[in-house]
């Protein structure tokens, strides 16, 4: 399972995105700051002084000493609470005690024509002690006067309410902005993903597949330009292809004629290296022939029930006397398997032909080992010669391939040789690995699947 710093790292959209969203939580922040900034500046300058100016007006109401029927019906009509308590009297307008715990008054001393608040009104009554206190949901107002204590009480959305929902809102329309834009932008960028995947598949082979041109566009333009591209390719390795089998059908005549009329010869060494060439560039062209039969997109295999200890002993009788050595892992006779018995003998042809090629006279001889494993019928060959540098055997495979770039008969035959066998193994829904190090020797193995 992908990681999530991996799928940041795959992908472009995502990346993006993170930048967009990391810019827009800055600035979100930065704005909410400010919000909430001004607005405590706002309720300390402005909206704090009417609330207390508000008390003060329904305190003036009340009168003093307090009027109790006043206070009822200015609690029916506005959203207050007031609690009376004196020498007679001990009202509570909601029939609860007032709570004031956490709360601290601010005392403010107001005599007749003096303002304390340029908010505050002037008082024509002499002797009053006026007290606030404020809490995040509540206003308060302490009035003392002649051993009477009066509290107002008033419920409201205070700075930090108010600043909880600014956040949340944005918060919100933070995130709706980013699920939006993460949506535009993975549709925007969908295009890429498409060409992504066409190359992929390109670069596998599969150039038959083309890349959905979804908008006419720059991103458009290229997905064009890259099906374009995957055309071209397809028309030259055609045309390569039908070159190569024109060429390797008009050699079989020639070669045949070649190979009688050397037949006819005095038997000489010229003669006997003359015919040795011939069965050479023969086999060439039946492997070539072979190649592009298999490699067809319809290429039928004739699958049989086949004895692989058998086929493998057939084979290797084929070479000189104690060059191969058989090993069964595990010792048991293995079952008949669903395979192409021709294309597995030339399999087999040409894995040990290049290990008794390569292994060396001094080294020990080559060995193919058998197993079924997991499923898979097991074929390893190895040998014990010079072995394939790092950067020949990523291309080993390749049709006419050679590591020596001189060609020679001594280091190897054409270079088709393991590109049929990869065509046959995967033909056969396999995989062919290849393992080598110089000096110790190569391991080829074959994973079919049974």
């Amino acid at each position: 399972m992908i990681s999530i710093r991996q799928h940041f790292k795959q992908s472009l959209a995502s990346r993006l995105m993170l930048v967009f969203a990391l810019s827009a939580a800055a600035i979100v922040l930065l704005i909410l700051a400010i919000i909430i900034s001004g607005f405590t500046s706002q309720w300390q300058n402005n909206v704090r002084p009417h609330l207390e100016q508000y008390l003060d007006y329904i305190n003036d109401d009340i009168g003093n000493p307090p009027n109790i029927e006043r206070a009822k019906k200015l609690v029916l009509r506005l959203p207050i609470n007031i609690y009376i308590s004196g020498p007679d009297i001990n009202y509570s307008s909601n029939g609860s005690a007032l709570d004031l715990s956490d709360i601290e008054f601010e005392s403010r001393h107001r005599k007749e024509g003096k303002k304390d608040h340029s908010f505050m009104s002037s008082l024509t009554k002499q002797g009053q002690l006026i007290a606030f206190a404020e809490s995040d949901e509540r206003m308060l107002m302490r009035n003392t006067f002649d051993g009477y204590n009066v509290y107002y009480e008033l419920y409201h959305d205070g700075k930090s309410a108010q600043s909880h929902k600014v956040r949340n809102w944005a918060l919100l329309s933070l995130l709706i902005i980013f699920v939006l834009s993460f949506w535009q932008l993975r549709r925007m960028l969908r295009p890429v993903q498409d060409i992504k995947t066409g190359v992929k598949q390109m670069g596998e082979g599969n150039l038959e597949y083309r890349v959905p041109i979804r908008r006419d566009n720059d991103l458009g333009e290229l997905a064009g330009s890259i099906n374009q591209m995957a055309e071209q390719i397809t028309h030259m390795l055609d045309a390569k292809r039908q070159l190569l089998l024109a060429v390797s059908h008009e050699l079989r005549s020639p070669l045949t004629r070649a190979k009688i009329a050397v037949q006819m010869l005095e038997p000489s060494t010229n003669s006997r290296r003359l015919e040795e060439d011939l069965l050479e560039m023969e086999n060439l062209v039946t492997d070539i022939l072979e190649a592009e039969r298999i490699n067809t997109p319809h290429a039928v295999l004739n699958r049989q029930p086949l004895h692989m200890q058998k086929l493998v002993a057939g084979v290797i009788a084929q070479f000189p006397e104690h060059s191969v050595q058989l090993i069964v892992i595990g010792d048991v006779e293995l079952p008949p398997l669903e395979l192409d018995e021709k294309r597995m003998q030339l399999l087999l042809r040409n894995l040990l032909g290049n290990a008794i090629c390569h292994g060396g006279e001094s080294s020990p001889v080559p060995k193919v080992e058998l197993a079924i494993n997991n499923a898979e019928l097991v074929i390893k060959v190895e040998d014990y010669g010079r072995g394939i540098s790092r950067e020949d055997l990523a291309h080993i495979t390749e049709p006419f391939y050679r590591a020596d770039i001189s060609r020679t008969r001594d280091t190897g035959g054409s270079g088709i040789g393991l590109y049929l066998c990869k065509l046959i193994v995967e033909a056969h829904g396999g995989k062919l690995e290849i393992s080598s190090e110089l000096g110790k020797g190569t391991i080829i193995t074959a994973r079919l699947p049974i």
